[in-house]
């Protein structure tokens, strides 16, 4: 999927994508991409990571703003070994974050023993990344490693099992229950630049300014957490009325809002 070909008709005119992002650990800030491939649980890379509490409960910006301030990433890392020879690549995951005197930098723990994680009322199976990435999230946080750990999918060892559980009755009847990564409502979430506008519109409303709001002091688009954003759209929140769009050769099916939580 790529953000510079790819486009939907609307009832007149094109609409397109003009952002594609992915947030590597779930909370964490978005980073943005050119293209991104879908796979069985959405976008490749999307929350494929989240923290924990030592109870085993995701850990999200409304409990611990700072969250908000970490970049991750997965990266390919070329490996050489002694002799010179042999060349491998692994993937890497990083993260950094404003005042952490150094990056976390590690490989990750994919498959392997498993815990039991809580995503909202979904419980599955994770795999813990280890006592690097818990002291560097602790660090973070200031608080003991013990509460914070680290935690993938289980995909790859066959270990978690999470399902869209919000079909509409209309749907649920003729499909199966789709898997879903640790996103809170699907696997993969749109968002409209005409929509976005239209509530900066009303905002300056009611702030008082002409519905208008100031060049940068808008709500931006990144508050929202979409993994899409199109323009192009003929009047604001015209996506909540789309049932099926096809972005570039993958048909999407579009099945519910997206409510957004409020942060600090």
């Amino acid at each position: 999927m790529s953000s510079r070909e790819s486009s939907s008709p609307s009832r007149a005119g094109v609409v397109r994508v003009t952002g594609l992002n992915v947030h590597p650990i779930k909370s964490c800030r978005a980073v943005p991409m050119d293209q991104v491939t879908v796979d069985p649980l959405g976008i490749a890379g999307d929350r494929r990571f989240m923290l924990v509490d030592g109870r085993g409960r995701f850990v999200s910006q409304r409990r611990c703003p700072k969250l908000a301030t970490v970049t991750a990433k997965l990266e390919e890392e070329e490996e050489v070994e002694e002799d010179g020879r042999r060349r491998i690549s692994r993937s890497l995951l990083t993260a950094s974050a404003p005042g952490m005197d150094r990056d976390l930098r590690v490989v990750p723990r994919l498959e392997g023993p498993r815990t039991e994680v809580s995503v909202w009322e979904s419980r599955v199976g994770a795999i813990d990344q280890g006592e690097e990435a818990a002291q560097w999230f602790s660090e973070l946080l200031g608080v003991g490693s013990t509460y914070n750990r680290l935690v993938a999918c289980a995909e790859a060892s066959g270990g978690f099992d999470r399902r869209v559980d919000n079909l509409p009755a209309s749907l649920s009847k003729k499909l199966p229950k789709m898997p879903i990564g640790f996103a809170d409502v699907g696997p993969i979430s749109l968002l409209s630049e005409e929509s976005l506008g239209d509530l900066n519109r009303r905002l300056g409303e009611r702030l008082g300014s002409g519905g208008r709001v100031a060049a940068g002091s808008g709500v931006p688009i990144n508050r929202f957490r979409m993994n899409v954003i199109v323009s192009g759209c003929l009047r604001p929140y015209e996506e909540d009325g789309w049932l099926t769009i096809k972005i570039g050769t993958t048909p999407f099916l579009v099945y519910a809002d997206a409510e957004v939580c409020t942060w600090p």
